[in-house]
């Protein structure tokens, strides 16, 4: 995508601005105020004026599900609309299944964090935060192997998975 001519690192540059359009408005919407902006080459991060512990529960879950929640509207907004328009939304409901993935690093792993958090004991949800983890740092690898198997010669891909291998070990 990042090598290619092609409208689609266009439309996901887009997809993701919007997903992050999508935080940002639910946090205003919540009450909370940001502190900062930070970009880097995976993404945006969001950090909150006040620590996120401070956040209450049902305040986190909307903010970190937003996100992709704006997504999944826009695809399902521009289904069966054909041309530019219905890519554009496939392309939203791309990046909004990756970021609910349950790495660490995406909404998914965050929300899964937040839950373990609300429902079970500390202990318990220390435990499961570090198995889910060890899980990623097993399963983005395996990722990778199983793409090329079935022919996914994708620069993009390949970086974005060395990426969240790196965030699962560094975290």
């Amino acid at each position: 995508m990042l090598c290619s001519e092609s409208v689609y690192a266009l439309y996901s540059l887009y997809a993701c601005l919007l997903h992050e359009c999508g935080h940002l408005l639910m946090m205003f919407a919540a009450g909370h105020r940001i502190k900062k902006l930070v970009f880097y080459g995976a993404g945006i991060k969001i950090v909150p004026q006040n620590n996120c512990e401070a956040i209450n529960f049902t305040h986190q879950l909307m903010i970190l599900s937003s996100g992709c929640a704006v997504n999944f509207a826009l695809f399902a907004l521009l289904k069966g609309t054909g041309g530019g328009a219905e890519v554009f939304g496939i392309v939203n409901l791309a990046v909004g299944m990756f970021n609910i993935m349950p790495l660490d690093f995406l909404d998914g792993g965050k929300l899964m964090v937040l839950f373990f958090y609300r429902f079970m004991e500390y202990e318990k949800a220390a435990a499961a935060e570090k198995c889910l983890r060890g899980i990623n740092i097993i399963m983005v690898p395996c990722a990778a192997v199983l793409l090329y198997a079935v022919g996914v010669r994708n620069f993009t891909v390949y970086v974005t998975l060395i990426f969240l291998l790196f965030t699962s070990v560094l975290i």
